[in-house]
This record gives C-alpha cells, sequence and structure tokens, in this order.
C-alpha cells in the first residue's frame, strides 16, 4: 500500500459582498439624420484692375483784353407838356330839407290765448282768428 500524503488545509472561502442592483438604462432618442451637405460654387477669379492713365494737365486759355465802351449817345431835348385847362367850379349843392318827424305806432295789445283742449289744433287755426287759413278751415265740420 502506499503512503497518502498528507492534507493540505483548505483555506477558508472569504464572504462575497452583496451585488448592488444595476441602475437602469435610459432610452436615447433617435438620432435626427442631418441633411446631406450642398457643395459650394466655385469663386470666379476676380479681374486684374486696368491701371488709370495719367490725367494731362488742362492748359489755361489766355482772356481777350475788354473793348472798351462806346460813348454814350446824348438823349434828345423834352418836349415841354401841353398846359393844364383848368377845371370848371363845382356848383354848391341845394340844402338838405330837414325831414318830418315819424308819427309813433300805436301797439295794438293782443287777447291772451286760452289753451285749448286735446285735438283742438285744427280748431284752433280757423275759429278766433282774425286771419283764418282757408287750407285748414274750408270743407270740415265745426271750422269756420
Amino acid at each position: 500500500m502506499r503512503p497518502v500524503a498528507p492534507v493540505t488545509p483548505v483555506t477558508p472561502v472569504r464572504p462575497v459582498a452583496p451585488v448592488r442592483p444595476v441602475t437602469p438604462v435610459i432610452p436615447v432618442a433617435p438620432v435626427t439624420p442631418v441633411a446631406p451637405v450642398r457643395p459650394v460654387a466655385p469663386v470666379r477669379p476676380v479681374a486684374p484692375v486696368t491701371p488709370v492713365a495719367p490725367v494731362a494737365p488742362v492748359p489755361v486759355i489766355p482772356v481777350a483784353p475788354v473793348t472798351p465802351a462806346a460813348p454814350v449817345t446824348p438823349v434828345a431835348p423834352v418836349t415841354p407838356v401841353a398846359p393844364v385847362t383848368p377845371v370848371a367850379p363845382v356848383t354848391p349843392v341845394a340844402p338838405v330839407r330837414p325831414v318830418a318827424p315819424v308819427a309813433p305806432v300805436p301797439v295794438i295789445p293782443v287777447a291772451p290765448v286760452t289753451p285749448g283742449r286735446p285735438g283742438d289744433a285744427r280748431r284752433s287755426c280757423c275759429s278766433g282768428s282774425s286771419y283764418p287759413r282757408r287750407s285748414c278751415c274750408s270743407g270740415r265740420p265745426g271750422h269756420t
């Protein structure tokens, strides 16, 4: 029989830490697709600047000498004005005659108006009036 190797003692098992709960995953919004980039038109080359021609000096034209003015012609003598005819004398106005005094106009007292009853408007235009109106009086009973 073979000899048995000595038993190696077992290392004690260390306790495992408790598992922490996993944080829930937040859903990500879907990515909006980017619009395609339009190609840029090529830059046109700038035309070369044309050099400006030098400005020629302007010649000064001499002014002609001033001609002296002609002598002034004398004015003809003034013809005398004809004598003024005298105006005829003014005839005196006749004296104003005094106007006769105006006699005062006598005021005729008017009789007081007595108020009528409702509905008497047509009757009042005719009866009792010193100047009846025919348009409202003619042909109506009780209207004179």
